[in-house]
């Protein structure tokens, strides 16, 4: 549950930083004081950077802050399909999941069984599941 609000509050300050950027190249663009002309678009470049991070993974975990505070979890049970290299999230199904990459010890084609919230997919807990999916 740390690296759920680490992660979160790494985002939400990549985020800051990127608007703080923004709002001085846009006071930049308005004083003319812009020397290169790519770097008049760096605004625009900004804002579709923050915009894309918000949605993705910003707002998702906002909106589950009261699920993992108050232990509202979803369960699920499907073989892994892939892992990403970073090993921060996996695929079951064709769903992604995300879990905290220094615990997880999962590896494709094994069965397990995960706690995650509803709306970022965050896994709270994996249990290796010996049977197969429930059907």
């Amino acid at each position: 549950m740390n690296y759920f609000f680490a992660n979160l509050a790494t985002h939400g300050a990549f985020c800051v930083v990127l608007i703080i950027l923004m709002i001085i190249f846009t006071n930049r663009n308005f004083k003319r004081k812009t020397k290169h002309t790519l770097t008049y678009f760096l605004p625009v470049i900004l804002l579709l950077i923050i915009g894309f991070d918000v949605f993705r993974y910003l707002a998702p975990r906002l909106f589950d802050i009261n699920n993992v505070l108050g232990n509202v979890t979803y369960t699920y049970t499907g073989k892994v399909e892939s892992i990403s290299a970073l090993r921060n999230y996996f695929v079951i199904d064709g769903k992604t999941y995300y879990v905290n990459p220094l615990r997880s010890d999962i590896e494709v084609g094994s069965t397990i069984r995960i706690k995650y919230t509803p709306t970022s997919n965050y896994v709270i807990k994996i249990t290796k599941n010996i049977e197969g999916p429930e059907e």
